[in-house]
């Protein structure tokens, strides 16, 4: 054998290896976690899924209930097709833990938060888009980066999506009085015409949550009302400031436009972010798709009490995107 034909082979044995090992490092799975620096803070973030594969940012609702935690009843199901990417918002999860909160945030500070953290994905990961997958007050980040940033998302996934929360909280004040009303439950009447709307504090909030649960068939007794209501008042002490600037926000007020592919998910018994919005809004809805999905006898929280009927459908809908 020449020195020549010797060398020939050495070389397309390198080339092969070298080939081997970038797709296998393009194919790679990707099981991780760490903070980045968001807003001036150390936030969390974790990533499952596979490198090459689109990336799916997951947006949490609350505020201050990060998803992370229990991912897999939310996002398992993607991780084989995507790479999904988890975040502890300010004032939540490990995000909280690691930083604390000194004040309450406000919209614009957590709208901020999430441009920034949609910038550093981008340029991290090489992309030009990501999908936006987004639950409750989430979904009011969400529309804000569509709204915002329409070229950098590729697909918007809203589930029980904030249209109007002063709508939704005047509609279901009057249906939870008309039924009570039926059932001639006087106490309930009075405290429901009591509540002042916009909530003007946790009182009312608890207020109005105690009379939904006992609509919805799960009473709430005088003993654990006083345990809801501290916690709403602690939450409240966070959060105050933002909610009461999310009443400010009307997605039917203009008719509605958002550039990507857009799928609205949302529960027939949801009266948090009212049902009959959420439809009232997608007949609305101009978009370059557009596709909606009811799940039946589920309220607000589709992924704690329709978990893996929600997985197999995110994945479905999310397979039949086109993405570069």
């Amino acid at each position: 054998m020449t020195i020549k034909s010797t060398l020939l082979i050495f070389l397309s044995v390198f080339m092969y290896n070298m080939n081997a090992q970038n797709i296998e490092n393009v194919h790679q799975k990707i099981d991780t976690s760490y903070f980045v620096k968001i807003g001036g803070i150390d936030q969390y973030i974790s990533l499952k899924g596979v490198h090459d594969k689109p990336i799916v940012l997951y947006l949490h609702g609350g505020p201050g209930a990060a998803a992370s935690a229990h991912s897999e009843k939310i996002t398992a199901s993607l991780e084989q097709d995507f790479l999904v990417i988890h975040w502890d918002q300010r004032g939540s999860g490990k995000t909280l833990k690691q930083n604390g909160l000194k004040k309450s945030p406000t919209l614009a500070l957590m709208q901020s938060d999430a441009e920034e953290l949609l910038t550093y994905i981008l340029k991290t990961f090489h992309r030009q888009q990501i999908i936006l997958v987004a639950n409750s007050w989430g979904t009011s980040l969400a529309f804000h980066l569509s709204e915002t940033h329409p070229n950098k998302i590729s697909t918007l996934v809203v589930i029980s999506p904030i249209i109007n929360l002063l709508s939704s909280q005047k509609s279901l004040n009057k249906t939870l009085i008309k039924h009570f009303r039926k059932i001639k439950n006087q106490e309930a009447i009075k405290q429901l015409k009591a509540i002042n709307i916009p909530f003007h504090n946790a009182k009312d909030m608890a207020i109005q949550f105690k009379w939904l649960s006992e609509f919805q068939g799960q009473p709430i007794s005088d003993n654990a009302f006083s345990q809801y209501l501290a916690f709403f008042e602690q939450w409240y002490t966070k959060w105050g400031l933002l909610y009461s600037q999310l009443y400010k926000i009307n997605q039917l007020k203009n008719k509605p436009l958002i550039p990507c592919r857009t799928i609205i998910f949302y529960g027939d018994k949801d009266y948090t972010a009212n049902y009959k919005l959420s439809e009232k809004f997608f007949k609305r809805l101009k978009a370059k798709e557009k596709e909606i999905y009811r799940f039946k006898d589920v309220g607000h929280q589709i992924p704690m009490e329709a978990s893996n009927s929600m997985q197999k459908l995110l994945l479905k809908v999310l397979l039949k995107g086109n993405y570069n």
